[in-house]
């Protein structure tokens, strides 16, 4: 199996705010997520202030699982993937989300795919290469704690390691988190095991949004990056794996 490939090697991360947030209008944001399904295989938006690269990073340090894969999915396809080691259903048990989300895929100490691809497990880098004021990141079916943010806050003493860990919440629940004036931040993604589903784990996906200024509203379409990314496309269930 082709490991996801390392796209940065440093973190350069600043951020100026952090807050749970709720209530923004989404037709005052702009998805950076691609609206075409498939892995990333080369997740480097450029073009703008708000491109911007991912990194798989070790979910559970030496020994534990590998580098998580990470795909692009909406839930209204079926898709297959690594010559059918991973099935993406048109309906997933608890899991369908309206939209295109990012998609962790756990991948064991064997290079295996833990449920077929569906635990939805990963720690990934985000990095921007220039500050983006504000991010809206929404995070669907956290139901059981170790889902975290990771970040560090500038302040008048400098840079501090901080995070935020979201709260378990009911099935198919969507949590909002605001960052602002961010380079880069690390999302662990899910919990394997864990008291909810101590035989799996808790599967989670991410959207991202960038949120402009009231003043910027209407510069909206310099933000349609989706088209940019390098998708390594699934096959459909249709076809023949």
């Amino acid at each position: 199996m082709a490991s996801f490939k390392s796209l940065v090697t440093t973190v350069a991360v600043s951020t100026l705010g952090l807050s749970l947030f709720g209530g923004l209008s989404q037709a005052q944001a702009a998805s950076l997520v691609p609206s075409t399904e498939g892995e990333v295989v080369n997740s480097i938006v450029n073009g703008s202030p708000l491109g911007y690269t991912i990194t798989s990073l070790d979910y559970d340090g030496p020994g534990g699982n590998k580098p998580s894969l990470l795909f692009v999915d909406n839930r209204t396809t079926a898709n297959t993937y690594k010559s059918g080691s991973i099935k993406f259903e048109k309906k997933d048990a608890g899991t369908n989300p309206d939209g295109f989300w990012f998609r962790p895929v756990a991948v064991n100490s064997n290079n295996q795919y833990p449920e077929k691809g569906q635990l939805e497990v990963g720690k990934f880098n985000f990095n921007f290469g220039a500050i983006a004021k504000t991010l809206k990141l929404s995070f669907f079916d956290v139901e059981d704690k170790g889902t975290i943010i990771d970040n560090l806050i500038e302040n008048i003493v400098g840079l501090n390691p901080s995070s935020i860990e979201l709260a378990p919440g009911v099935d198919s629940n969507i949590q909002t988190v605001i960052l602002k004036n961010v380079t880069s931040f690390d999302v662990k993604l899910g919990i394997i095991g864990g008291t909810a589903f101590p035989k799996t784990g808790d599967g989670v996906r991410l959207q991202i949004e960038s949120v402009p200024e009231p003043t910027t509203i209407l510069g909206l379409g310099a933000l349609g990056l989706a088209g940019a990314f390098g998708l390594r496309k699934g096959k459909k269930a249709s076809q023949v794996v």
